[in-house]
């Protein structure tokens, strides 16, 4: 070919593209065989580490009781097929309302307080536990037993005869950790103003089984005593 010549277009082209491969061959060391080029390998390599996951917690609950009882747990996870009828639950005593401590400050003895509720028993809440399927169940676990019986108060009993006296609801004993079978209406807001949204039991009658004692049967309950309004001047 002369000096001066030009190649065709199309000639030179491909005598670029096989420069360039040639190029591209011999700085990659290898052939045209050698079934193609690799890319870049992962840097992130699998590995045969076991990861120690939490088991997964079971929610699950106990088989019905034989008796026809329910366990904390049922009534707060199925409590609203219950609602506005009775129910007997078995558990424990986790928590007991106590005015004393409810409405005492620091500069307050036993028979200031004393003398407080006996003056004005409406800073008085109607006497309430906690019950849960343990006796160390949180508070979050557990439900409210409401308007449980109490002793007449000084002044209610002057005000009463002995007949009447007699008629007063039995008041059961029960203490935290005491293991209880409570019967009452399950509802979410009881007669005189406790509300709750999951449900709660409105006392009926007790069996204490920690104290081997037993209440009357729930057909037999005599009804909580209206909680009377605090007397001016009263002593």
């Amino acid at each position: 070919m002369t000096a001066g010549m030009r190649l065709p277009r199309r000639v030179m082209s491909a005598s670029v593209s096989c420069l360039a491969a040639a190029a591209l061959t011999s700085l990659l060391g290898v052939g045209c065989d050698s079934g193609g080029l690799k890319g870049a390998e992962a840097e992130v390599k699998p590995h045969n580490v076991k990861l120690d996951l939490p088991a997964v917690p079971a929610f699950d609950l106990p088989p019905a009781a034989a008796d026809g009882s329910h366990s904390v747990k049922e009534m707060r996870v199925k409590g609203k097929k219950f609602l506005d009828s009775d129910a007997t639950i078995k558990g424990f005593v986790t928590w007991v309302y106590d005015c004393a401590t409810a409405i005492r400050t620091p500069e307050m003895s036993d028979a200031d307080v004393q003398k407080l509720i006996e003056e004005d028993p409406t800073k008085c809440r109607r006497p309430l536990f906690r019950m849960g399927d343990t006796a160390s169940t949180p508070e979050d676990q557990t439900i409210m037993v409401v308007e449980v019986p109490r002793p007449p108060r000084a002044y209610e009993k002057k005000g009463k005869t002995k007949a009447e006296l007699a008629a007063w609801p039995q008041v059961p004993p029960y203490k935290v950790g005491d293991e209880v079978v409570v019967t009452g209406t399950w509802t979410q807001s009881s007669p005189h103003g406790e509300k709750q949204t999951g449900g709660l039991l409105v006392y009926k009658t007790l069996n204490n089984t920690t104290e081997n004692w037993q209440g009357p049967p729930a057909s037999e309950a005599a009804p909580a005593p209206e909680e009377p309004r605090p007397v001016p001047g009263m002593n």
